[in-house]
């Protein structure tokens, strides 16, 4: 209280002082002020002295010169010259005098040019009156110039009024200056007066507040003592008072009753909380205690062990601050103790269920890597056999080749559901990779024309494609996973629009945020979706309505794998839709384009099958070993290289592969990957090594492996792999392989 007083005491003896000396230097000021007032009004009244003496002198010489001409006195012609003189002093005065001021430097300038002119015109007269022979001719003469001599006096006299009326208006202007100076000197004199007694008003009544305030202060200290008091004895916290230089410690009775200690002392010593602390975590925090109070650390918060009085161990969460003198020595520090062993005991149980987790998702994952492997297996075989009997058609009944086409759809069918499931669980993992390869846009929507106009047929649907504003443009990105999305996207459209309908697909560029971006409208005349289920469709396993998955199928996972993918390329897809009219999804993605004529040259092919180009282009004979273990797909694969015209041998596991190829010399080896007694990363492995130990010519290997999750590329890479395809195995990507290692 008294600091403050002490304080607030200075203060007001500052303002004093200071108001004080304002009102010195103010009137100090003002008083030069007005002696420069008048200083300027004796100037004017000087220049208006002289001013009028020259009027006086002008008629003087005027006077003189007329004398002279009547009376022949030299006595005039003596005064003419001494008025003269005096004239040219006066304007020489007024000139030094009105020096600051151009108006009547200019006007003094025209005076001296007009006196000039008319002592020139009297002398003139003189000299005329002198030569004249007789007094007739001398009068004449005198009468002859009067008018001249006149006209220049009244030009002279009307400059002289010129001046004289400046120097009065400067004189009105400056004395009402001094006038209005002395008013505001006057009004501040009486305003610093008041000001002052404001003040000490107000200090005195500051002097009797603060007594109040201080009585006032005193008893609410003593209330919040008593409140403290209560606070301590009712908190579950433990607090602490610790005295570091008499190392004294006060404890709160919940300090040590939290550890089973009634009536514990509550003055002590930092011994009394040492020997509780767990001798794992006696050294740790002493340590950060010492760190603290060194400013090693910005705060102190840690959490240990104590020794209950039953024996067992409480958990607590310290927190304390510390207070420094002005050399930053700590003097205090004071802090609470907070049991946390209902935390510690939730942490534990979450740790473990976290552990349980992780181990049910590791599960997960092998169980999942596994069915793949066990599904896709035999599913290389099944849809390389339905593609085989679906371009051979010849010779089969209706009903023979309706059943190849139920076996082909559903075949597909079962593919892509796998795909999407594997899809998703790299999606939802965070570790789907995008490829990055320029691909010609028009070449993969008719890709995708060819393939959805026959499902369109099948159901009797009006499909148009409009891919006329993206003709000869290539991209930059992942060529797969677009034809991917807009499959889906396709397929759900016919899926939703009954047989007559129509679905519309238009590929156009859009300009945004001064970037190019690939816009993609998919359009139907199907069932609609109501606005508040867009969300909705848009997450796994789930669909509009119960009753759209009973009538048209789908397990929800084509929409949410679509715009994920589209996101992840760094777009969206959007959705417009109104309930019985049909719906619109449009997808937007940023892509890199390019014109591009270079495909053009290689269209005339495109009507060509793949493996009529690769027998076209390759010359020579080629052998290949396939090492594959499943039968079936031994089968496909076998059909696919007689196709190509490749001969090929065929090893079931990698020992046999390893030595085949050490007998044989390979253009090409097809290596599975999940084989009995070794697998194909260890024979991948083997002939690396053995290529790297006798010197010999690398041979391209091409991994095939029906896992087809994250990471499985890398690990063939990382094997010595050259390349990668997953299970089940598309015809047109093996074929594409093997001819670019081929044609290498």
């Amino acid at each position: 209280m008294d600091k403050i007083f002490i304080r607030n005491f200075i203060i007001f003896a500052l303002l004093l002082i200071g108001s004080v000396g304002i009102l010195t230097y103010y009137f100090i000021h003002h008083d030069s002020k007005l002696e420069k007032f008048d200083d300027w009004i004796v100037h004017t009244y000087e220049v208006i002295s002289e001013a009028e003496e020259l009027d006086s002198s002008i008629n003087s010489i005027l006077a003189a010169q007329r004398g002279y001409l009547l009376t022949d006195d030299r006595n005039f012609l003596d005064r003419y010259h001494k008025e003269k003189s005096i004239i040219a002093a006066h304007i020489k005065n007024i000139k030094r005098l009105t020096k600051d001021n151009k108006s009547q430097q200019i006007r003094l300038i025209d005076l001296e040019r007009n006196l000039e002119t008319f002592y020139q015109k009297l002398e003139e007269r003189t000299k005329d009156y002198n030569a004249a022979d007789t007094k007739a001719a001398a009068s004449k003469i005198i009468l002859n110039e009067v008018e001249n001599i006149d006209a220049l006096r009244k030009k002279v006299i009307l400059i002289h009024k010129d001046i004289l009326k400046e120097e009065y208006r400067l004189l009105n202007i400056r004395v009402n200056a001094l006038e209005s100076k002395k008013k505001q000197y006057l009004t501040t004199l009486i305003g610093g007066v008041i000001t002052g007694a404001v003040l000490l008003l107000i200090f005195n009544s500051f002097l009797l507040r603060a007594q109040r305030k201080r009585t006032k202060v005193e008893g609410d200290l003593q209330d919040a003592e008593d409140r403290f008091s209560l606070a301590l004895e009712g908190m579950r916290d433990g607090l602490f008072d610790w005295n570091l230089k008499t190392d004294i410690v006060f404890y709160s009775a919940q300090f040590f009753n939290m550890l089973g200690y009634k009536n514990a002392v509550k003055n002590g010593t930092p011994e009394d909380f040492k020997n509780l602390i767990h001798p794992e975590d006696s050294d740790a925090v002493w340590h950060a205690v010492e760190q603290y109070l060194k400013g090693d650390l910005l705060e102190y918060n840690q959490e240990f062990r104590l020794k209950h009085k039953s024996g067992h161990w409480v958990w607590v969460q310290s927190r304390a601050k510390a207070l420094f003198d002005k050399n930053n020595t700590p003097y205090r520090m004071v802090g609470a103790h907070t049991d946390i062993s209902h935390i510690k005991d939730e942490q534990e149980k979450l740790e473990a269920e976290k552990q349980h987790a992780e181990e049910a998702n590791i599960a997960k994952s092998d169980f999942l890597a596994h069915m793949s492997h066990e599904i896709r297996t035999p599913l290389t075989a099944i849809t390389g056999i339905a593609e085989i009997f679906d371009r051979s058609l010849e010779g089969l009944s209706d009903k023979q080749k309706k059943l190849v086409k139920t076996l082909n759809s559903s075949a597909f069918s079962l593919k892509d559901l796998i795909n999407d499931i594997l899809d998703f669980s790299k999606i939802e993992s965070n570790e789907l990779e995008l490829e990055e390869q320029e691909f010609q846009l028009e070449k993969l929507f008719a890709e995708v024309i060819s393939m959805m106009s026959v499902r369109a047929n099948e159901k009797s649907i009006n499909f148009i494609f409009d891919d006329r504003q993206i003709k000869d443009t290539s991209f930059y990105g992942d060529p797969s996973r677009l034809r991917q999305i807009i499959v889906n996207l396709i397929a759900n459209a016919l899926k939703f629009t009954e047989q007559g309908g129509a679905v519309t697909v238009q590929a156009k560029f859009e300009d945004r945020d001064e970037s190019q971006f690939l816009r993609v409208d998919v359009s139907d005349t199907g069932i609609g979706i109501n606005p508040e289920d867009f969300d909705t469709i848009f997450e796994r396993f789930k669909q509009a309505d119960s009753s759209v998955s009973r009538k048209y199928g789908g397990t929800g996972l084509g929409l949410p794998i679509s715009r994920n993918l589209a996101q992840l390329m760094g777009g969206d897809i959007f959705l417009s839709s109104q309930v019985g009219k049909g719906s619109t999804f449009s997808i937007l993605l940023p892509m890199k384009i390019e014109n591009l004529s270079a495909f053009k040259s290689d269209e005339k092919n495109t009507h060509k099958k793949l493996s009529e180009k690769i027998q076209s282009d390759l010359e020579g004979e080629y052998k290949l070993l396939l090492v594959e273990d499943y039968q079936g797909n031994v089968v496909v694969i076998g059909y696919i290289l007689d196709e190509m015209g490749l001969a090929y041998d065929v090893a079931n596991n990698g020992r046999v592969a390893t030595e085949l190829w050490q007998k044989n010399n390979y253009d090409a080896v097809l290596m599975d990957v999940q084989m009995p007694e070794m697998d194909g990363f260890a024979a991948t492995k083997e002939i690396r090594r053995q290529e790297k130990q006798n010197n010999l010519e690398h041979t391209p290997i091409i991994g095939m492996t029906a896992h087809a999750l994250v990471g499985d590329k890398d690990k063939c890479i990382e094997a010595g792999m050259d390349a990668y395809i997953s299970k089940p195995i598309v015809e047109k990507d093996l074929k594409r392989e093997i001819y670019k290692f081929l044609k290498q």
